[in-house]
């Protein structure tokens, strides 16, 4: 940086004015170069004396490293190939402790449909005592395992009429293209931008997705009390008093015209065969051009045991080497496997948009709405380890889904977002195996109770929809307060190291 050059010369002059004429001599012979920590250490014990130049050139270069690897987090950990599993990280206090806390985590996340994955990154970190580096791709996977279990419980699940699902499928066909490119993004940027960037703008989006649920679930209780009220009421006057009350209540958003659950013929609640293939086709294309183009780029860096990873045996013993140490086929790799996978599901994208603009009666604005949201939850999903639901589902609900609906359509989607980002890292050797065992096999468990209790919720508590709500309002919440948490940690991380560099 500019000013820590011109902070640097201005310390050196006083340094330089208080050398001998003949230190001068001698560092001009030697040159301007910083000695490292270990000739310091030399010089010290030999009772050798350290020129102030050459002790203010290591300061600073020290805490200069300091500053950058601590604010812009590139610290290289070890990879996690997964064929290796090892058995001992399972039997430690701390993954026992972390087992225990997703148990509560996976039921909450669950019943209130969100993924997650905002919580279980703070909990791997804190209870499992896990690097961001490698909380993040674990917390994808723990969701992938807990939205299985959620998905069948849904589609095994009728909706209000008890002839559909709960499951909206015009809005799984317009979100699960848009959310897949998001995850290809975000795993992407996970490996070049700091985590304190995302950190904030996610922090930023939760604080704002809190206040709007919260006022949705106040919104639907003040409701279901005047009912009550009014079903319990005789007197013609109170009647009368509670119905204008009604009317001045604000409206809750599940009132909206726009996604109110359509009649008979429509594509809502029906699943057809080239649905199912266009979604598997996106994903595996998603997943597999990612991983290629990551160990491609690590061939052309790195050269040697990087050009034969075991995720690409189908090519020849040198095949990807000689490609990669050929300028014009090297770039025709990165851009082809990068812009391929973004232009088909694009596609898909355009076509699902048109399709429910002209048969389903949606509007062109809030297909567009649907898209931005799903790209960027998707995005954020593969770089902080999001689940997605924990903006799926409160989104939903602002824009006129039923409760229940919601969080089965939030559930749905999230096993594409999850599922995408879990078999990326997983082909990059970015996931632990053996703690993705555990703890997703915890996960499934919490997750089957939380989806039971949900559905216990809506058979047992009829029209009781703010309970739904409110389960979604302390999920988004609770991730609001952790993400803060750690985003107050890393800028003061930040400030620290900056204010160790002000003064060397």
């Amino acid at each position: 940086m500019l000013w820590q050059h011109a902070l640097l010369f201005l310390a050196g002059l006083e340094a330089a004015a208080a050398m001998k004429p003949a230190e001068a001599q001698s560092l001009m012979q030697v040159g301007y170069s910083s000695p490292t920590i270990s000739q310091l250490e030399v010089a010290e014990a030999a009772g050798t004396d350290v020129t102030p130049m050459q002790s203010l050139l290591h300061d600073t270069k020290v805490h200069n490293i300091n500053f950058n690897s601590q604010l812009n987090e590139t610290s290289k950990v070890a990879p996690h190939p997964f064929w290796v599993f090892d058995s001992d990280l399972l039997f430690t206090s701390k993954a026992l402790t972390c087992a225990l806390v997703m148990v509560a985590a996976g039921i909450l996340c669950s019943a209130g449909g969100i993924g997650g994955g905002g919580i279980y990154v703070t909990v791997l970190m804190v209870a499992g005592g896990l690097s961001v580096h490698d909380a993040v791709p674990l917390s994808k996977s723990v969701v992938f395992f807990g939205s299985i279990s959620s998905l069948v419980l849904n589609l095994r699940k009728s909706g209000p009429q008890n002839s559909e699902t709960l499951i909206d499928y015009n809005v799984c066909r317009l979100v699960v293209p848009a959310a897949l490119v998001g995850t290809y993004l975000g795993v992407l940027l996970n490996s070049i931008l700091p985590n304190w960037v995302v950190l904030f703008a996610l922090v930023s989006i939760l604080v704002s997705i809190s206040i709007m649920v919260l006022q949705t679930t106040y919104q639907q209780y003040a409701e279901e009390q005047l009912l009550a009220l009014a079903a319990e009421e005789t007197d013609s006057e109170k009647a009368q008093e509670l119905a204008l009350r009604k009317a001045v209540t604000p409206k809750s958003p599940t009132e909206l015209p726009e996604l109110r659950r359509a009649g008979e013929g429509s594509m809502q609640s029906q699943l057809s065969r080239a649905d199912v293939g266009l979604a598997i086709a996106m994903l595996l294309m998603v997943i597999l051009t990612s991983a290629f183009r990551h160990h491609a780029i690590n061939c052309q860096e790195f050269g040697g045991q990087a050009c034969h990873h075991p995720t690409l045996l189908w090519l020849g013993d040198d095949t990807l080497n000689s490609w990669m140490q050929t300028p014009y086929i090297a770039s025709t790799i990165k851009v082809a496997f990068f812009l391929v996978p973004m232009l088909f599901c694009l596609g898909v994208l355009a076509l699902a948009g048109g399709t429910l603009v002209s048969k389903e009666n949606w509007s062109q604005s809030l297909a567009v709405k649907f898209s931005i949201m799903a790209v960027a939850t998707g995005c954020l999903a593969g770089f902080v380890g999001i689940g997605g639901g924990l903006i799926f589902s409160p989104y939903f609900l602002l824009m006129g889904m039923e409760p229940s609906v919601a969080v089965a359509t939030s559930s749905t989607c999230v096993i594409f977002t999850s599922s995408s980002t879990t078999f990326q890292y997983l082909l990059t050797d970015r996931i632990i195996m053996s703690l993705t065992v555990l703890y997703g096999a915890v996960n499934l468990v919490a997750s089957y109770a939380g989806t039971s209790l949900v559905h216990h919720i809506q058979d047992q508590l009829a029209g009781r929809r703010s309970y739904i709500s409110g389960i979604v309002a302390a999920g988004v919440v609770i991730s609001t307060l952790l993400a803060l948490r750690e985003l107050l940690a890393v800028a003061t991380t930040a400030q620290v190291s900056v204010l160790q560099v002000a003064v060397f």
